[in-house]
């Protein structure tokens, strides 16, 4: 998500608040594709996401007429996100019929060069270690570096303190950092 300022997140929200369509038009624009990868972060499919999305907007606009333009819009977008994404992985679960297709990406070796090679290799190992996290502190670590959002808006999306959020992002730069040392040696 581009970086747009509180300020413009409550235009959006009075917006909503004035049934807009203009305003809803433009905040689908601006946040749809961070939102989209946070979505793919939960549950690891884009179609899935996908349908979220469009969830997670047509709710916004049915519920427009409760938005307090001075909360944060933003917060509560990802705290849609989320609790649609966790829904459906729950749902998913549930119904043992549907197939679980793992996201596996094969890469070509006959072509690349070995710096491409490091590169995939260095980030395929990046995203292991990510996954490796207890996940209330990959999802602050994804949030942050992933999604730009501020300690503020990731407690308040996550329920937590502002100084919890803050220890989640620094034991796991911490684990990245043992992690890519251990790396480098080998």
């Amino acid at each position: 998500m581009r970086s747009y300022t509180d300020d413009q997140f409550r235009a959006w929200g009075r917006g909503l608040l004035n049934a807009d369509a203009a305003s809803y038009a433009e905040l689908f624009d601006a946040t749809y594709d961070a939102l989209h990868r946070y979505a793919m972060f939960i549950t690891h499919d884009s179609a899935s996401a996908s349908d979220i999305l469009q969830d997670v907007f047509l709710k916004l606009w049915q519920v427009r007429h409760t938005i307090d333009p001075n909360r944060s819009l933003k917060a509560l977008m990802y705290q849609m996100v989320r609790n649609y994404s966790l829904n459906h992985e729950r749902q998913k679960k549930r119904h043992a019929t549907e197939a679980i297709v793992a996201d596996s990406s094969t890469v070509g070796f006959d072509n690349l060069n070995d710096e491409r090679l490091d590169a995939e290799r260095l980030e395929q190992k990046l995203r292991e270690w990510i996954e490796e996290m207890p996940s209330r502190r990959r999802e602050a670590f994804m949030l942050s570096r992933f999604e730009g959002l501020s300690h503020e808006e990731i407690a308040a999306l996550m329920n937590l303190a502002p100084k919890t959020v803050n220890n989640h992002i620094v034991l796991a730069l911490q684990h990245i950092r043992s992690k890519l040392d251990r790396y480098k040696t080998e």
